[in-house]
């Protein structure tokens, strides 16, 4: 493909990537909680890159709120970086836990490093 045919398509997948962004914000709710989503994909600016995020948020039926969020971008050298998080509370904030994870992967090194933390607050 010649440089502008690529900048065209790239630039459609972008704007197809817009307007649906807006169309994939969900809501939706049963007897046992609410909850909201909402997912964006962007092509990055270099060829061959992307990034994408989650979010999400859900107020359960006892009043407890968990928010939920998830990113992962790549480069065309096959490098990654992945993160989630998740935090949850009571609705009168006397126990809070937060959950936190991220992976890099880097083909040029053949590595992959994980970390992990978890905290949980009771008042």
């Amino acid at each position: 493909m010649t440089t502008s045919v690529t900048k065209s398509w790239l630039m459609g997948v972008a704007a197809f990537a817009m307007m649906t962004g807006a169309a994939l914000a969900d809501s939706s709710s049963s007897s046992d909680s609410i909850s909201t989503q909402s997912t964006t994909s962007m092509p990055a600016p270099a060829m061959g890159s992307s990034s994408s995020s989650h979010s999400e948020k859900t107020i359960h039926s006892d009043g407890d709120v968990t928010k939920k969020s998830q990113t992962h971008s790549s480069d065309s050298s096959g490098s990654s970086n992945s993160s989630s998080s998740s935090r949850s509370s009571s609705p009168n904030g006397s126990r809070i836990t937060t959950d936190h994870e991220e992976q890099a992967t880097s083909p040029s090194n053949d590595s992959t490093t994980v970390s992990h933390s978890n905290t949980m607050t009771i008042h």
